[in-house]
């Protein structure tokens, strides 16, 4: 796979982090971070190799809080069968593609960051829990350490978090864990074009519940999998509620 670069900024009054090893800030773009008007959506962004800009101010917002009672994960009641045509390109793919990621792994839940193999809660983000959870899969017995709202085994989180500098386990760290997944996948120009039925594809070897394509019922690991469409419409969804909240604050702006 080539070897890419990508600059994260953020106003220094939020959090300021990278999403790979290494990022160089041009003098030009700090001087930007300190004229921008405040709002995360303003002040914290991704740009890519190829120069998009993708837009991350939902990890410079002050991270969750702990929920101390677990609510079910709701699910879609109906889903219409739909075609996996191109979505449009959109900065606000990716924060509605992490949410489809959840949804699939049934952590889309208030309490997700939370979530162990099995529905188990934790409650400390100082680092992955680390202890193995044992379940039942089609009959069988499956142990996983298996943890947070992407469902980060212990060795992927380790490998992960030596990537982006993440020094805790906390929802923003573990949605850039996600993210640097997404890139190592090569899915991040197919959600970025709006190309989600591939992307979900070239992801189903890292998160068990994609199917590898529409109509797959087991998945990379003989499992039981969200369907293809479901997934779309599930994408569809947030993506829109995504545009609305961007216009809401544009609104507000004025």
């Amino acid at each position: 796979m080539a070897k890419f670069s990508v600059q994260v900024f953020c106003n220094p009054s939020i959090w300021l982090t990278t999403a790979l090893s290494s990022v160089i800030f041009s003098q030009a773009a700090i001087a930007n971070i300190g004229k921008t008007i405040g709002s995360p959506a303003d002040t914290c962004f991704m740009v890519t190799s190829s120069g998009k800009r993708i837009d991350l101010g939902h990890l410079c917002r002050k991270n969750p809080k702990i929920v101390v009672k677990p609510k079910a994960v709701p699910k879609v009641a109906s889903i219409s069968n739909i075609s996996t045509f191109n979505f449009p390109a959109s900065s606000n793919n990716l924060k509605a593609f992490l949410k489809v990621i959840r949804y699939a792994e049934g952590t889309d839940s208030q309490d997700g960051y939370q979530i162990q193999y099995t529905g188990t809660r934790f409650y400390n983000f100082n680092d992955h829990p680390r202890v193995a959870r044992c379940g039942n899969i089609r009959g069988s017995s499956v142990c996983s350490t298996a943890a947070g709202a992407y469902q980060f085994l212990e060795t992927t989180w380790d490998d992960v978090a030596n990537v982006t500098g993440a020094v805790d386990f906390s929802p923003a760290s573990q949605d850039r864990g996600a993210i640097e997944l997404i890139y190592r996948a090569g899915a991040m120009s197919d959600i970025e074009s709006g190309n989600i039925a591939r992307a979900i594809g070239k992801l189903a070897p890292v998160w068990a519940s994609f199917p590898r394509w529409a109509g797959d019922l087991d998945g990379s690991y003989s499992q039981s999998v969200v369907g293809m469409n479901e997934l779309l419409q599930v994408f569809r969804y947030y993506q829109q509620a995504e545009l609305a909240s961007v216009q809401n604050v544009k609104q507000s702006k004025k």
